[in-house]
């Protein structure tokens, strides 16, 4: 019996080694991230044309909805939402209102968003890309913060879900995991 097993393993073993050798002799192409001087990220190599525009899109909106500064809130949401899907934008601006402004204010907060990275993730296909995007939100400036307080910065990861309408990519959802 134990024969058998040995036999069994002995095959299955050598199976696959011999399917690890089917694949490919040329090693898989890598894309390195490029950085702009100011440390944000230059969009590589992603895919396709709409891959690229979808990639471009989600990094250029992010900063601008994830940007504010409590002296000029209305023109931050308003450069956000013209970014955004009806239906996002009506949403984007509900959560603004009920939520970051009232602490922007109240705490006369100053937050810069940076992109660091970003990348499709899955197909882009019927007008619709999902883009993940990682970056640094930081706080400026608040009447709580010090000059000699050290930097405040809040490392995120979000799902941007975007559609493409008129030619033109638009954030349609924003989920951070």
């Amino acid at each position: 019996m134990i024969a058998v097993h040995k036999k069994r393993f002995l095959v299955a073993a050598v199976l696959l080694i011999a399917l690890a050798g089917c694949g490919s002799s040329k090693p898989a192409p890598t894309v390195t991230p490029k950085l702009n001087a100011d440390g944000s990220y230059r969009v590589g190599t992603v895919g396709n044309a709409d891959a690229v525009a979808a990639v471009k899109a989600a990094t250029r909106a992010l900063p601008v909805a994830l940007s504010y500064d409590y002296r000029s809130l209305d023109t931050s949401l308003s450069k956000a939402t013209a970014l955004m899907t009806t239906a996002f934008a009506t949403k984007f601006r509900t959560t603004f209102n009920a939520t970051t402004r009232s602490m922007a204010i109240d705490k006369q907060a100053i937050t810069s968003a940076l992109v660091r990275g970003a990348g499709i993730v899955g197909p882009v296909a019927n007008g619709r890309a999902l883009v993940v995007v990682f970056l640094d939100q930081v706080l400026v400036s608040s009447k709580d913060k010090k000059a000699s307080d050290p930097l405040s910065v809040s490392q995120n990861r979000v799902h941007v879900s975007l559609v493409k309408q008129n030619g033109r990519w638009r954030v349609s959802d924003i989920e951070p995991f």
